[in-house]
């Protein structure tokens, strides 16, 4: 490269930090501009969250109190024509003492691997899948364990009932068809 070419590198690297000092300057001004024009709807959007969270726990308390008649045979979701409500099942591994599970899984690894080597297969689980670098239990590859396995770390698996309200919606965002003549 010749001191030109420096040159006209440079000339280029100084435009470009110009420019860039110049859009960050101009994105601040527009944060700006959005939150003084938003000031006035945050109560109306606070009001319409609370009105919302509030809305939502009554519909929950009816549906737990008639949930055999909103979901039969195992059914787990109803709809309306308002909208739908339906209960998620999910689980999550829970414990008491992080480190005495830290351990457990530790000495478990160990001793599966001990096993694998001495016949010669390969180990079910690994320290590397059960436990992260900052050491803690790896839940994920806790999941698929049974609920016994997971007892002989000092773990459980909680199941909840997770429920959601699904409004209904208008699909405005298609043209509307034209009828045939």
């Amino acid at each position: 490269m010749n001191a030109t070419q420096y040159n006209r590198l440079n000339e280029l690297l100084s435009q470009f930090s110009t420019l860039t000092a110049a859009l960050e300057g101009a994105e601040a001004e527009i944060k700006t501009v959005q939150l003084a024009a938003a000031q006035e709807l945050l109560p109306k959007h606070a009001a319409a969250k609370v009105g919302l969270a509030s809305i939502e726990g009554l519909i929950r308390k009816l549906c737990d109190e008639f949930y055999e008649e909103l979901f039969p045979a195992e059914k787990r979701s109803h709809k309306t024509p308002f909208g739908e409500v339906m209960y998620r099942k999910s689980s999550s591994l829970e414990f008491d003492d992080e480190e005495q599970v830290v351990l457990r899984i530790d000495q478990a690894c160990e001793e599966e691997e001990a096993r694998a080597l001495a016949e010669k297969r390969a180990p079910l689980f690994t320290v590397a899948e059960m436990l992260r670098t900052k050491v803690e239990p790896n839940l994920e590859g806790l999941e698929s364990l049974t609920d016994a396995a997971l007892h002989l770390f000092g773990l459980k698996r909680e199941h909840k009932d997770n429920f959601a309200v699904k409004p209904f919606a208008m699909k405005t965002d298609k043209p509307i068809k034209k009828p045939k003549v």
